[in-house]
């Protein structure tokens, strides 16, 4: 079975950092072909009361890694877009029961 990741960003302002991911559309498009060579199943980031979340699903927990790992271009977007701390990172297991969709 694959893994959902939450890549957990804090942020000062999180309408800014919206703007900020949503003005880097050619690097984000650039960076998820990449992704999906490197194992990345589905992608989606979410707004929360002070922070923005990626969550990503890869193939393998080491897909993730070495693809995050490999592409210190990330860590400069996540600055821009005012990152207040480090990033958190969770790795799940997805399994299946029933009403998975």
């Amino acid at each position: 079975m694959s893994v959902v990741v939450t890549v957990r960003i804090p942020v000062a302002d999180v309408a800014a950092a919206i703007e900020g991911l949503q003005g880097r559309g050619e690097f984000l498009g650039k960076i998820s072909e990449i992704a999906k060579g490197s194992g990345m199943l589905h992608h989606r980031f979410v707004a929360g009361d002070g922070e923005i979340i990626a969550l990503d699903e890869f193939e393998t927990a080491e897909q993730f890694q070495s693809f995050f790992d490999a592409n210190s271009e990330i860590a400069d977007v996540m600055a821009s877009i005012g990152m207040t701390g480090p990033p958190t990172v969770s790795v799940y297991q997805a399994f299946d029961a029933p009403g998975t969709l």
